[in-house]
């Protein structure tokens, strides 16, 4: 019996033997291609890290100690509450196990606060396996995307702006528009009114043309005598100013208060003739002229005042 089990702890030493050859053959083929890949996972400029699954570090690299204040021998073995603040822990916690869950890599956009302010990460998760096939642990890297960030919403803010400019110079120009429109409509009522007026005036020319001046030029192609020639003559020409006056005169202001006849003296005084030529003129009295003149300063309330009346007239043309 003793010899048997000898035996079998002979045995088993061989088999130990044989398994620590094999593992120095390993280390001998492996160890520098290890430390070197572990000295590349420490210096790299972005955190790295590796977590058991059940939330505990098993490592990190330098940028990871900074950024969180510790070192590996600190935080080797303990989890993300022993760490971070609550929010902070409860959020790396949900996003571990939503990759132990699903089993495939995935990215995570994350808002730290850090010791110089928040800073916005992009973390990509991956499960890793072990012998068994069943995940074992969780790693992860970050990437820092707080500049980035800080520019798109620089831009977008840039952007909103503008939208807002254009939006209120839209409003403006459509306000614009709408009063052109208004104007555009005014106008043309104006302009139709104007057309009316023109036909209402040209229409009640030819009337009174027609009443007052055809009836008699007729009568004059009659044969008749010189006096009655004259008569009519006279007539056509009175019935003639008659209409033509408002278009010869502005009567502006107190020039409306002319009569007729004040009205062709103030005409002929406006042309630079004389009391006298007036009165040749008119067949009147250079008194009745006179008076005539005296009713058209008061008139225009230039009584007792040193003005020009021809000056005067001239300038309410």
């Amino acid at each position: 019996m003793r010899q048997k089990t000898r035996q079998e702890l002979l045995q088993k030493i061989k088999e130990l033997e044989r398994e620590c050859n094999l593992l120095r053959q390993k280390r001998k083929e492996h160890g520098p291609g290890d430390k070197y890949m572990r000295e590349i996972l420490y210096n790299i400029p972005a955190p790295i890290y590796l977590k058991d699954s059940q939330g505990s570090y098993l490592m990190i690299n330098k940028k990871y100690e900074d950024l969180a204040n510790v070192t590996l021998a600190d935080i080797v073995g303990k989890k993300d509450f022993d760490i971070f603040p609550q929010p902070v822990a409860e959020l790396f916690q949900s996003q571990d196990e939503e990759v132990i869950l699903k089993g495939i890599p995935i990215e995570f956009e994350e808002t730290i606060p850090l010791a110089d302010g928040i800073h916005t990460y992009i973390t990509s998760k991956f499960p890793l396996h072990g012998q068994d096939g069943a995940i074992s642990a969780v790693g992860g890297f970050c990437t820092d995307i707080t500049a980035r960030k800080q520019t798109e919403e620089e831009l977008n803010n840039h952007s909103n702006l503008l939208e807002e400019r254009v939006a209120k110079r839209t409003k403006e120009l459509e306000q614009k528009t709408l009063h052109l429109e208004e104007y555009n409509v005014a106008l043309k009522i104006l302009l139709q009114h104007r057309e009316e007026d023109k036909r209402e005036i040209e229409e009640k020319m030819l009337q009174k043309v027609e009443k007052l001046v055809f009836p008699y030029l007729d009568k004059l192609k009659t044969s008749m005598s010189e006096l009655e020639e004259s008569a009519y003559i006279e007539i056509i020409e009175s019935n003639l100013k008659e209409i033509i006056v408002p278009f010869s005169i502005s009567l502006s202001g107190n020039l409306s208060k002319l009569t007729p006849a004040e009205i062709q003296i103030a005409d002929l005084i406006r042309k630079g003739k004389t009391t006298k030529e007036i009165a040749e003129l008119l067949k009147l009295s250079p008194t009745t002229i006179a008076t005539h003149r005296q009713n058209i300063r008061k008139k225009l309330a230039l009584t007792n005042k040193k003005k020009n009346l021809q000056t005067i007239l001239a300038t309410n043309q």
